[in-house]
């Protein structure tokens, strides 16, 4: 499966995120994006809001872009090669989102706001929904980001597919008691592209939800390579990004899937009587 020159060391940190408290996890955050780095990681994935837990009080928990907290955050990254994926709620004018920040080498290079909010916890009612996909263009592969309950939709992924997404970052508050789901979404979802899925969730607790991180990476074939369980840790795997490619040249799903497939329409009802008549 693995060819040399497209194997990254990807880390997935498994945080207990300290609620509403930007410091504390700052400093948190820091030592990670060290030891990412130490340990010769291409690619660094945080969960969902880790700045402060997955709240549904923008007012208390997002940041604008020139706040002094993400430009210390991006300062980490400065003369360091990995490329970080962040969740952080963010604040801009009158408009709160729910996004994945990309920084590398001291900047935030780009951003991808959520685009489906869970209405469980009410998130639509406090923040706006993204309506742009992005992807990135990293070491001449496609990587994806998308947030927690966006992993609920075929849609996004299959978009991202068709534009050559070689792997999918989804960073996560995914509650403990839906973790079943969890990981059997993570898995259709590579099965569905045939490309690499990465999961990042926090573990710990905060605003009346408990998560119990088991980050996973699945590959393009819909294996597991990775389950982790529920304790603190930044865990590191090698990833061949080509494999995804080579895939899909092998056995291309998308693409054999039947023309008229691709333009359904409403199912018809056939109407089957009871008894002899």
């Amino acid at each position: 499966m693995f060819s040399d020159k497209s194997v990254m060391k990807i880390a997935l940190c498994q945080m207990d995120i300290a609620w509403l408290d930007v410091r504390a996890n700052l400093e948190k955050i820091e030592d990670y994006i060290d030891d990412a780095e130490d340990q010769g990681a291409k690619i660094l994935v945080f969960p969902e809001m880790a700045l402060t837990g997955f709240c549904m009080d923008p007012h208390a928990a997002a940041l604008e872009l020139g706040s002094a907290e993400l430009k210390r955050l991006a300062a980490m990254t400065r003369g360091k090669q990995v490329m970080v994926f962040i969740g952080a709620a963010i604040k801009q004018g009158s408009r709160y989102t729910n996004e994945c920040l990309i920084i590398r080498n001291g900047e935030v290079v780009a951003s991808y706001a959520k685009m489906n909010l869970f209405t469980v916890t009410d998130e639509h009612k406090y923040y706006e929904p993204g309506d742009q996909m992005i992807t990135v263009s990293y070491e001449g592969y496609q990587i994806t980001p998308l947030i927690c309950f966006d992993t609920r939709f075929t849609k996004p992924f299959v978009k991202g597919a068709e534009a050559g997404t070689d792997a999918f970052i989804v960073m996560a508050s995914w509650p403990d008691t839906q973790s079943a789901q969890w990981k059997t979404l993570l898995s259709a979802r590579a099965m569905d592209t045939q490309a690499f899925v990465i999961g990042v969730n926090r573990i710990g607790s905060g605003g009346g939800l408990s998560f119990a991180g088991e980050c996973m990476v699945v590959a393009p074939s819909g294996k597991a390579m990775l389950e982790y369980s529920s304790d603190e840790k930044l865990i590191f795997l090698d990833v061949d990004f080509g494999y995804s490619k080579k895939l899909k040249d092998k056995f291309p799903v998308l693409a054999e899937q039947h023309l008229n497939a691709k333009q359904l329409h409403t199912p018809r009802q056939i109407v089957m009587r009871s008894g002899n008549s």
